[in-house]
């Protein structure tokens, strides 16, 4: 039995589920991540440039919230030099990174080894195979007390140990939530809300910047049911991923079959989180991915994860929901939902997983 369910100005055709009693929107099953040129809501440019940008958004979100960006205004040799930056920090000897570890951070920022914040603790799966390194932003000068977790309390190498290192992640990094912004605005104009209906939630944004490391394929030490980067979901708004050459990321598309995110020169490649898919009362999809580096090489990825200002309420966009199709989740304030997972993440060195997210692993 097929509807049509009135979604704020735009119609969504939607199937109704018998067994869970729920309108669920139709989504294609891509073989391929589609591009978005972004330069829209980066340069000046047209609403109609802006809205052309946003309708392709908007359908890529809808099928599997996984895409290429463009014209995202960063140059293609400063993504080649974070990638380079990334491979002289995780070079560092052992005990100059473990002065870093997240365990000596108060702000849970820093070093992770392999096998997560605690490797000894028992867990009922084999931890990922990678390390990591976490980030936050400067704290802005009028920004209040709170604001987001973590911010301003990153640390970093010293000079002395890998100079140049903190000015250039710290000016990068900048750099990706100024993109951020950007990006919210697109995901705004694609929900038919008001262009700068994030602005305010966005302006204190939290975050974090992380650098994966995945060293070179051992197929013999891995287990079976071991991974780089075990099947997940993302747990803010959109992460906005920079990935070198090698490859290794995968995504299940909406008929449940892993497709490639191969690597794209110069481009990010953004998902959809959990927090969005809350937002928009299931109408965007957080996708599971995964990651497995089949290289003789380490691989380096950098993601910067983002979400609205930690006190932020996360309730079904008005756009979002009708007398059909009313509201799926219980509010729940935006960091407490991200905290309760990172920590999960952290005692067992896999990703957290919501109760949504590993109901999906049994379909």
């Amino acid at each position: 039995m097929t509807h049509i369910v009135q979604d704020g100005s735009a119609r969504v055709f939607a199937e109704y589920n018998r067994q869970s009693g729920q309108f669920a929107v139709r989504r294609e099953a891509l073989k391929t991540l589609p591009v978005i040129d972004i330069s829209p809501f980066v340069r000046e440019s047209t609403l109609d440039e802006r809205r052309r940008a946003a309708r392709e958004l908007r359908q890529v979100c809808i099928n599997i919230g996984f895409f290429y960006i463009t014209g995202h205004g960063i140059a293609e040799s400063e993504l080649d030099d974070v990638i380079e930056w990334g491979h002289r920090f995780f070079g560092l000897p052992h005990e100059e990174k473990m002065k870093l570890h997240q365990s000596l951070s108060p702000g849970k920022q820093g070093y992770v080894s392999a096998g997560g914040v605690n490797p000894y603790a028992k867990s009922a799966a084999e931890p990922d195979i990678k390390e990591r390194f976490a980030m936050s932003r400067v704290r802005l000068p009028d920004e209040p007390p709170g604001a987001s977790f973590n911010t301003g309390e990153a640390v970093w190498p010293s000079p002395e140990v890998l100079p140049g290192f903190e000015t250039a992640m710290k000016a990068h990094l900048a750099k990706r939530c100024n993109l951020a912004r950007r990006l919210v605005r697109a995901i705004s104009l694609s929900l038919e809300l008001p262009e700068d209906y994030f602005d305010a939630m966005y302006r204190y944004m939290g975050g974090t910047l992380m650098y994966n490391y995945y060293p070179p394929a051992d197929t013999v030490a891995m287990k079976e049911t071991q991974w780089n980067f075990s099947p997940h979901t993302d747990y803010g708004v959109a992460t906005l991923l920079l990935q070198d050459s090698l490859g290794g990321l995968q995504a299940r598309n909406a008929d449940e079959v892993w497709i490639a995110v191969p690597p794209m020169a110069g481009t990010f490649v953004v998902n959809i989180g959990d927090t969005l898919q809350m937002w928009t009362n299931d109408l965007y999809v957080s996708t599971l991915h995964r990651v497995t580096n089949a290289s003789d090489k380490a691989r380096i990825s950098q993601p910067l994860f983002t979400y609205p200002h930690g006190r932020t309420l996360i309730e079904c966009l008005p756009t979002c929901h009708s007398p059909e199709n009313p509201p799926k989740y219980e509010p729940v304030v935006c960091e407490v939902y991200n905290q309760a997972l990172v920590e999960q993440a952290a005692r067992t060195g896999r990703p957290g997983l919501s109760k949504k997210t590993a109901a999906r692993f049994k379909n």
